[in-house]
């Protein structure tokens, strides 16, 4: 069992799920997960809090509800399970570089990005409900999760997002113009012009290339965004608003339906 942790007992761990246990234990000792904002993956093995760090004070941007909380609103665990099934397959070339311990530590790092990213959802679906009380609260007393749904998706928000998202990994996936760059001779000065003309330029390319169709795309990143778009549109925009729907019904104080339920996605 990782050092610390609790309830470990008889359980076969993965090199991941014994990394990922042990840095939330480490984490929860300074008070990562009394934040509104963090969720742990493995709660239920993390030791409670005995150390003289003081509590923190957060903003009151949520609910005051004692059912909205981290706990009824984790959706961590079908988070890791799409992590490890579709996001790993569809991003990593099939193959071991025994590379472990740094690809732990990488993977670690980007299941707590994905996992504040898709639980900001709580504070959007917060925003949106003051917006609109009464309809949310029509909604969710008719048990209307598919009206609820629709009242909080903004399709046109998801299409830039979508697009942001081809177009940073177009840029960022690809090396940059290195023969747009201005060759410096020993004594000369750099010529910042051009070196930003240089980098203007790659970003139009990037630019230009994320927008083609992908049949048309000359492939020549790390990455191809199309996947990175795709994994955006079928899991984080979705997982997002699952997010959303469930905060509000509990806001509105009844339980999400089963297909809102944080160990499921509802498209699935």
């Amino acid at each position: 069992a990782p050092p610390g942790s609790i309830n470990c007992k008889g359980e076969e761990l993965s090199f991941l799920d014994f990394m990922l246990t042990g840095t939330e234990v480490l984490h929860r000792m300074v008070r990562r997960y009394e934040s509104p904002e963090e969720h742990a993956f493995f709660p239920d093995r993390l030791p409670p809090r005995d150390n003289a760090l003081t509590n923190l004070v957060y903003p009151d941007l949520l609910s005051s509800k004692p059912s909205v909380n981290n706990i009824n609103l984790n959706f961590n665990k079908i988070l890791l399970e799409k992590y490890i099934n579709v996001i790993v397959p569809a991003t990593c070339t099939p193959g071991d570089d025994e590379q472990y311990g740094s690809t732990v530590t990488e993977d670690i790092a980007i299941l707590q990005t994905l996992s504040k990213r898709i639980h900001y959802g709580k504070f959007v679906a917060e925003s949106k409900y003051r917006s609109d009380p009464e309809q949310y609260q029509k909604l969710v007393d008719a048990g209307d999760a598919d009206g609820v749904m629709a009242l909080l998706t903004n399709s046109e928000v998801e299409a830039r997002l979508l697009t942001r998202a081809r177009l940073k990994a177009t840029t960022y996936g690809r090396e940059p113009l290195l023969s747009s760059l201005p060759t410096l001779q020993a004594g000369e000065e750099d010529d910042s012009t051009s070196i930003i003309a240089a980098a203007a330029a790659s970003a139009v390319v990037a630019a230009v290339e994320a927008m083609k169709k992908d049949d048309e795309r000359d492939l020549k990143g790390k990455m191809d965004p199309a996947i990175i778009e795709a994994i955006y549109r079928e899991l984080i925009i979705p997982m997002t608003k699952d997010v959303e729907v469930a905060y509000l019904f509990l806001r509105c104080g009844r339980e999400p339906p089963e297909e809102y339920q944080s160990d499921r996605m509802s498209v699935d």
